[in-house]
């Protein structure tokens, strides 16, 4: 089986499929920052991994090269924040590329996020920003489900684990560790706040530390999570 990270980032997701014994997989990103992390990550799997440096929503590939093409919290990154009109054309081209290189009877993957699990299923959206500030860049999962039909795709299934966290659980839970600056590169979502914003959220954050109630409002935020999820995870068949 042959699959195709698209926007792999650092490696994560390819290396959990080669560990589990992939036969082989192709790694594509546009930071060339972030495919070096993902060959030594994958080292160990040189002869049956590749690496290409390219931006989406080109896939520089022949048609029909790729039993799977997966995008793993990817797509919300690809269309302009500033410029949000619903339409989210960047998407659309790249989905479109993604079923050109796949083969008949393979299957596109989407991992992502529902405009819900983005304002329930983390718990510092409670104190971080407004919902559109980021839901603006999740593309609806109905219109997900409309490009990828019209694209000529069928049996197309979404599956939500709400057990499931994105990023390790002992960090996610290490509520006060959210006051240092490494700590909130886990999650891209601040990249998006300003200095006053991310200033707004530490003194929010420092208060419920001294007030001594980070672990109830973590708690609570959790039943809203396990209510939500936090991503869902969408199968399409070509």
């Amino acid at each position: 089986m042959s699959v195709l990270d698209a926007g792999c980032g650092t490696g994560n997701y390819a290396l959990g499929l080669l560990d589990a014994g992939l036969g082989r997989i192709t790694m594509m990103d546009g930071s060339d920052g972030m495919l070096t992390t993902a060959r030594m990550k994958t080292a160990n799997y040189q002869s049956i991994a590749e690496y290409r440096l390219a931006r989406l929503p080109q896939l520089p590939f022949p048609d029909e090269s790729f039993d799977v093409v997966m995008f793993n919290q990817v797509l919300h990154h690809l269309d302009d924040s500033s410029k949000p009109d619903g339409r989210y054309p960047v998407v659309r081209e790249t989905l479109a590329e993604a079923i050109r290189v796949l083969k008949k009877g393979g299957v596109i993957v989407i991992d992502t996020c529902s405009h819900d699990q983005v304002r329930h299923g983390y718990w510092y959206s409670a104190v971080t920003w407004s919902p559109e500030l980021f839901t603006i860049l999740f593309p609806p999962l109905p219109l997900l489900r409309q490009i990828l039909s019209n694209g000529g795709c069928t049996t197309i299934q979404a599956y939500v684990q709400p057990d499931v966290v994105l990023i390790d659980y002992a960090k996610y839970s290490d509520v006060e560790g959210s006051l240092q600056a490494s700590w909130r590169k886990a999650d891209s979502c601040f990249s998006l706040l300003s200095p006053e914003q991310i200033k707004s959220f530490c003194e929010k954050i420092t208060k419920m530390k001294n007030e001594n109630t980070l672990k109830a409002f973590f708690e609570e935020c959790e039943q809203e999570r396990l209510t939500f999820g936090q991503s869902t995870t969408i199968f399409a068949r070509k």
